[in-house]
């Protein structure tokens, strides 16, 4: 027993070492990656969530006399976080399935090679955990949220549900995607629920879980906005993901839906130079990898250079605060005109852009495994296939075992991932990344149970019933 205790604490701490030194050697190699959303949060700009602009702040207020240097410090922080994070799930899945060396290291390899992926098959210039992105703690968070609430569902432990709450809150007020850890402890909380038959308890334990993590999480926002610009408002430009869905499926008849007439000018304004630069759906070509392509090339095009800048303008040339930029109030006012003319035009778009959502969600399935392109294709269908068999059969054989339980909630965290970013925005690797780790650690699982069982059925053929030999 010592002997078994003394091989897992050296896993444990190599397992910790090499992490570290693999994402602190690329930190140093790298250094900090600033990209297009990079100074948004620098600047702690409204419509960003709070978590990540006050990291970033607490770095600049600790290290800024060290020049520039403080976001190289702020990438070892991320990088340091990410070893801890993929250290923590691959040594829990080690413990809890009892797991052999070897195969607890290909665990720890799957999440190297997802961030060598990043850095190397991307061509990104750097790994996510060197990039002043939201990604660079919320893909190790949500690692490290997956770990408890894994260890929840198995057991029903509070304190793994507690961390995966406090973890949940910090994931959910540094990006919105992250709404969908509300789901998954929603269906985690549920699931208990039904083990101990207390349907109803399951169902008002999962509400009132979900509602503190959302309540808190409006909190933080509204204070941090108060303690920043004056008055406790909500992070903005929310609905700006679905307007730009809206913008992509209309036609430009769909502006007389809107009673507003200085809105309605402005949806024609953006509609017009949409149109004239073929941004639009009915500019795709024909075939799915085409629709992708389209939506995807254009997106920002119409959010951004289009939307964007033409409300922006409008309001700024009509800004009612007085001779004071009242910063909240015109971000408000945006939000108001692109609130009216989805309430106005969506009734009207709701059906082309359900098949836009397929398309995405397509898309989305296929960016979770590989990489977006047509030779990637037949690759997922068999990956997909292939889980999905294997899990079937471990079921069939194994019953809801740890394997069964991290490949259910692997898959369903892929569905809602993918549902949740395929309804407002397209599925590039940036928002489909945190998956990747996880549907590979939960297929090579299902194939060593295969395995085992394999190797079981080849030695009871191979022994005597007297276990003494081979059978003749």
């Amino acid at each position: 027993m010592e002997n078994r205790k003394r091989k897992e604490a050296a896993f444990s701490i190599g397992v910790l070492l090499v992490n570290l030194v693999f994402y602190l050697f690329f930190a140093v190699w790298d250094g900090a990656l600033l990209s297009p959303d990079s100074q948004g949060y620098i600047n702690m700009e409204m419509q960003r969530e709070p978590f990540y602009p006050i990291f970033l702040a607490l770095q600049r207020l600790l290290f800024g006399r060290l020049g520039e240097s403080w976001l190289f410090l702020a990438v070892l922080i991320q990088s340091v976080l990410t070893a801890v994070a993929t250290w923590s799930l691959v040594n829990y899945l080690h413990k809890e399935m009892q797991l052999k060396g070897i195969l607890s290291g290909m665990l720890a390899a799957i999440c190297l090679a997802v961030s060598l992926l990043c850095r190397f098959g991307a061509r990104r210039g750097a790994m996510y955990s060197n990039s002043i992105e939201t990604e660079g703690i919320c893909i190790p968070l949500f690692l490290l949220f997956f770990r408890y609430l894994l260890e929840y569902t198995l057991h029903q432990r509070k304190k793994a549900l507690l961390f995966a709450g406090i973890v949940s809150f910090i994931l959910i007020s540094t990006r919105k995607q992250m709404y969908l850890t509300l789901i998954l402890i929603a269906i985690a909380v549920f699931y208990a629920g039904i083990q101990k038959k207390r349907y109803g308890r399951g169902i008002l334990a999962a509400f009132l879980c979900t509602g503190g993590i959302f309540l808190s999480c409006q909190l933080l926002d509204m204070g941090y906005n108060y303690a920043l610009r004056g008055e406790p408002a909500v992070h903005s430009k929310d609905n700006r993901f679905l307007a730009t869905m809206v913008f992509y499926t209309a036609e430009r008849e769909d502006a007389e839906a809107i009673e507003d007439l200085q809105v309605r000018e402005i949806f024609e304004e953006i509609y017009d130079a949409c149109e004239r630069n073929g941004y639009l759906k009915h500019s795709a070509g024909k075939g799915w990898q085409n629709r992708v392509t389209h939506f995807e090339d254009n997106y920002d095009h119409i959010q951004l250079d289009t939307m964007g800048r033409i409300i922006q303008a409008f309001v700024l040339e009509n800004h009612t605060s007085g001779t004071d930029y009242n910063t909240v109030l015109a971000e408000k006012q945006i939000d108001a005109i692109t609130g009216e003319i989805i309430r106005a035009v969506f009734p009207r778009t709701c059906l082309k852009m359900a098949s836009v959502f397929v398309d995405n969600v397509l898309s989305g399935l296929l960016t979770t495994v590989a990489k977006q392109s047509p030779i990637f294709v037949f690759y997922a269908v068999l990956a997909y296939g292939g889980y999905l068999i294997l899990l079937v059969w471990n079921v069939r054989k194994n019953g809801m075992n740890a394997v069964s339980v991290l490949a259910v909630l692997s898959l369903i965290s892929i569905l809602v991932n993918v549902t949740v970013v395929s309804a407002v925005i397209f599925c590039q690797s940036r928002y489909t990344i945190y998956n990747m780790p996880l549907f590979y650690i939960s297929g090579l699982l299902l194939l060593g149970e295969a395995w085992k069982w394999i190797k079981g059925r080849e030695y009871k053929h191979e022994r005597k019933p007297d276990g003494t030999g081979k059978t003749a």
